[in-house]
């Protein structure tokens, strides 16, 4: 069991201490006799992303304790990923086990200490037309499981900042027989094409995805894909860049926790959609195992612009910017962390404006049971 509170109280922590926000866990390893893991956290974290781009970072920790000897890792869950969408608002997620690495040993119980300092990974992202700036945000953390990482940690600002120009060098020529003159050409990068193709960018863990009638591939750099990719995000993170429209102006949403088939409408405006699937092992079909272990249908997203998310029985089409989809066994879920979404209730017929904190369920339609009238004359012989 993992109990855990956050001391805000600056008179009992005194000076420097009191700027620092503090994490008491009791930590009870099942090898070991009850012991107590206090983690500090500093004071505030920084980081700085390109425009469409990643950036890896670190949560550096002092934590103060025993544990089993043979422990990677603390009950402690951070929020790992952090997405500045175009609108500057920021998202977290994908919440990971605290790594630690044990120290010297602490009586002659299987107890050890835990080496500081303590380096959790993170990464942050920004759309790609995200105004540059400073976003501030905390960084998450809690229990995890049925306990959530649900508590605020230090601040963390994030520095959006534009890609580099790249000033044109003097090219001196290389003269080579029979003369032919070299130069350096760079490819351009990959761009989407207006309802025909997406942009698959990966941001942070692992991300596969499948063109119809090939293999399925990790996405490991840039990757332009054709209308109707079967994409797993359920261990990572994607960036999804589509055309907005033909002006050649981009469109970006970061999407995780399920898989997804994307396509692009080509109507006005050009609307995106992440049609919900049980990940790309079930769609393909391949493996009851591997079906199995994909048939959660759920997917984070965000993002700002045409970006829509389909379910079973409702649709969500962006109007803010950070929400869930997922299928449950009340039906289509659509929660709403933050902006508003527009929900699309397939078995009603209705559409519903959902807010920040609010969540909708669109219920399969209850089947009508007709009674037939009990018989209470008499039958006659005939």
């Amino acid at each position: 069991m993992l109990d855990l509170f956050l001391d805000r109280s600056r008179g009992f922590l005194g000076g420097a201490a009191a700027a620092a926000l503090v994490a008491l866990a009791a930590l009870m390893p099942a090898a070991a006799q009850g012991a107590s893991l206090h983690v500090e956290f500093p004071q505030s974290v920084e980081t700085t992303v390109v425009q469409g781009q990643s950036s890896a970072f670190t949560l550096q920790l002092q934590a103060f304790g025993a544990t089993r000897c043979a422990a990677t890792t603390a009950p402690l869950r951070v929020d790992s990923f952090y997405s500045v969408d175009a609108v500057g608002d920021v998202a977290s997620g994908l919440p990971g086990d605290m790594p630690i690495t044990t120290d010297a040993l602490r009586g002659n119980s299987d107890n050890c200490s835990i080496k500081n300092p303590v380096l959790v990974p993170l990464t942050a992202t920004a759309a790609i037309d995200t105004p540059v700036g400073d976003y501030n945000t905390l960084i998450r953390y809690g229990k995890g499981g049925d306990g959530g990482v649900d508590l605020d940690g230090p601040p963390l600002t994030i520095h959006v900042v534009a890609p580099a120009r790249l000033e044109q060098p003097l090219v001196q020529p290389v003269l080579t027989p029979p003369d032919v003159l070299v130069l350096d050409v760079h490819e351009p990068a990959p761009q989407p094409t207006l309802g025909k193709t997406v942009l698959l960018t990966p941001v942070k863990g692992k991300v596969t995805f499948r063109v119809p009638g090939e293999a399925t591939q990790g996405v490991l750099d840039p990757t332009v894909v054709p209308n109707g990719t079967a994409i797993d995000a359920s261990a990572g993170v994607v960036k999804v860049t589509v055309a907005r429209d033909s002006s050649g102006a981009l469109d970006s949403a970061d999407a995780w926790g399920g898989g997804f088939k994307a396509s692009q409408a080509r109507g006005r405006p050009a609307v995106t959609t992440f049609t919900l699937t049980g990940g790309v092992a079930a769609a393909a079909g391949r493996g009851a195992t591997a079906a199995r272990a994909s048939t959660k249908r759920s997917l984070w997203v965000n993002g700002k612009g045409n970006f829509r998310t389909r379910g079973k029985r409702a649709s969500a089409i962006v109007r803010g910017t950070y929400w869930l989809t997922e299928e449950t066994t009340a039906g289509t879920r659509v929660s709403v962390r933050r902006g508003l979404v527009a929900v699309r209730d397939f078995v009603r017929k209705r559409t519903v404006l959902v807010g920040r904190g609010q969540s909708y369920t669109a219920k399969p339609r209850r089947a009508v049971i007709r009674r037939v009238p009990a018989f209470t004359g008499s039958i006659r012989p005939s």
